[in-house]
């Protein structure tokens, strides 16, 4: 019988807070389009979005981007927060993907090396 771990390091995403965007982006004065996670990421995770997130930086006009606890902001110029919001789901859930998938490989098939 095997059993399912949860994984509390690989967030999904809740939906998003879109204040209105502006042409010119001030990161220190401007809202940030807020991505609402159910959990924290894993410091792991984080690692794999760090690596995902300058492409999307650039294709969509991303300014910055911060992560608080379970909320990642994005300060942005583009004029279509909907395609910033579609872009950022597909990023947060392929990036969970792989977090799970590297951490099932590294769990192995008894599931992680805890010693009792």
């Amino acid at each position: 019988m095997s059993s399912s771990f949860p994984d509390t390091g690989a967030p999904r995403l809740l939906g998003f807070d879109v204040p209105d965007l502006q042409e010119n982006v001030d990161q220190t004065e401007d809202e940030a389009i807020i991505a609402m996670l159910d959990v924290a990421p894993h410091p792991s995770w984080l690692a794999l979005f760090d690596a995902r997130i300058d492409a999307l930086k650039n294709d969509l006009g991303v300014a910055g981007v911060e992560v608080d606890g379970p909320s990642i902001r994005f300060y942005g110029s583009i004029s279509d927060g909907r395609r910033l919001a579609t872009a950022v789901a597909s990023l947060i859930n392929d990036v969970t993907l792989d977090y799970r998938s590297q951490s099932s490989a590294n769990r192995g098939p008894l599931g992680p090396a805890n010693p009792v």
